[in-house]
C-alpha cells in the first residue's frame, strides 16, 4: 500500500455528498449525493430495493447496447453497496438518459414522481455504500491502494498493522469492531491524553457516509471474539445442538430465538480482554462526538506500516 492520500477521509465524505452526473437536470450543476448506507449483507438489511434497479438496469442497458458501462472495472458493485464515484455517476447517466423506461417499471416509478429522481432513489437505498466499501473506495480514490479489495472488516489487518497502545495510533489508522461486523477509518487524531484519544472518525454506517468529529477511544480492554475458531465454527455449525438447546430455553422463558451466527458470537465472545487478533490491543470506541459515532464498542486499531500522510494541495 503506498503512503501519500491525494485527499483525507474527510473530504472522501464531501466528495461523496457531490457526485456530478452529466446531463441531469433534476439537481442544479447535475449533483447528487451518495448519501445512505447499503449492503448487501442480509444481516445489514440487504439491498433488495437495489436488487430491483440492477435487473432493470441490466435490460435496458442490453436494450440499448450500452454494455461498455456495465463492463467498467468493478461496476457490479454499484448495487452492493460497494461503488466508486465514478461508476455511481456512469449507472445514473444511464438513469436518466432512458428515464421513460426505467420510469415505466412498476417499482421504480415512484421514484420519478420527484423531479430529482436519481437522488430519491439514493434516499430509499438504491444506491449507496456500507463500511467496506466506504473504506474500500477510499484507499483506491486516494491512490493509496491501485484496485479494489472487498475485505472483511478484520481483514485490514492484513495491511494496517493492529497496534499495542493508543500512542500508536495515526491519522488514516482503521478502527475494526473486534467483533468483526464493522469498520471505520480516523481522519485526524486531535487530542491525547492519559488512557484516551479523541480522534475525528470516518465511516459509513446508519445515516450513510459522514465523519464524526470528536470521538473519544479508551484504552483498558474490552470484548474478544477468537475469530479464526469463530468462522470455523460458523463453517461446520459444530454447535449446531447447542444452538437448539438454547432456543428451545429462550422460548421456554419467552425470550426471542436468535440465529446461529448470534449464538456463536455470544458463546465465543470473551471479555475484559487486553490483546485479541494479531496480537493487536483492544480499545473500547465510544458513542461520542458531533454527530455522535452510531457504532461503539471493543476495536482494534490498525496502523499502516510507514504511516499515511495526505498531500497538500
Amino acid at each position: 500500500m503506498k503512503t501519500i492520500a491525494q485527499f483525507s477521509p474527510y473530504d472522501y465524505v464531501g466528495k461523496l455528498m457531490d457526485v456530478h452526473v452529466p446531463g441531469y437536470e433534476g439537481y442544479p450543476g447535475g449533483q447528487v449525493s451518495i448519501s445512505q448506507y447499503l449492503s448487501a449483507n442480509s444481516m445489514f438489511g440487504g439491498n433488495s430495493k437495489a436488487a430491483v434497479l440492477n435487473a432493470a438496469f441490466n435490460r435496458i442497458v442490453h436494450a440499448h447496447n450500452e454494455t461498455a458501462v456495465t463492463s467498467q472495472t468493478g461496476f457490479a458493485r454499484v448495487f452492493t453497496g460497494q461503488g466508486s464515484r465514478s461508476n455511481f455517476a456512469a449507472a445514473m447517466s444511464i438513469i436518466n438518459r432512458y428515464s421513460d423506461e426505467f420510469r415505466a417499471v412498476r417499482d421504480l416509478a415512484k421514484y420519478f414522481q420527484a423531479q430529482d429522481f436519481l437522488q430519491a432513489m439514493v434516499d430509499d437505498h438504491c444506491f449507496g455504500l456500507d463500511c467496506i466499501g466506504f473504506v474500500g473506495t477510499y484507499l483506491v480514490e486516494a491512490s493509496l491502494e491501485d484496485n479494489y479489495v472487498g475485505r472483511r472488516p478484520l481483514d485490514y489487518t492484513a495491511v494496517f498493522k493492529p497496534v499495542k497502545s493508543l500512542d500508536e495510533v495515526t491519522d488514516c489508522s482503521v478502527v475494526m469492531l473486534t467483533n468483526g461486523m464493522h469498520v471505520q477509518i480516523i481522519d485526524t487524531v486531535n487530542e491525547r491524553g492519559n488512557g484516551y484519544i479523541t480522534v475525528d472518525l470516518c465511516q459509513s454506517t446508519s445515516g450513510g457516509p459522514q465523519c464524526n468529529l470528536g470521538v473519544t477511544i479508551r484504552s483498558g480492554g474490552g470484548d474478544y471474539l477468537p475469530v479464526e475458531t469463530f468462522r470455523q465454527a460458523l463453517a461446520s455449525r459444530q454447535y449446531s445442538e447447542q444452538h437448539a438447546a438454547d432456543n428451545a430455553q429462550r422460548q421456554n422463558e419467552g425470550k426471542p430465538p436468535r440465529d446461529y451466527e448470534t449464538y456463536l458470537r455470544a458463546l465465543l465472545t470473551k471479555h475484559n480482554t487486553a490483546f485479541g487478533f494479531a496480537g493487536g490491543a483492544i480499545f473500547t470506541i465510544t458513542g461520542t462526538g458531533e454527530p455522535r459515532n452510531p457504532v461503539s464498542g471493543s476495536v482494534y486499531i490498525g496502523v499502516a506500516p510507514g504511516g499515511v500522510s495526505v498531500r497538500v494541495p
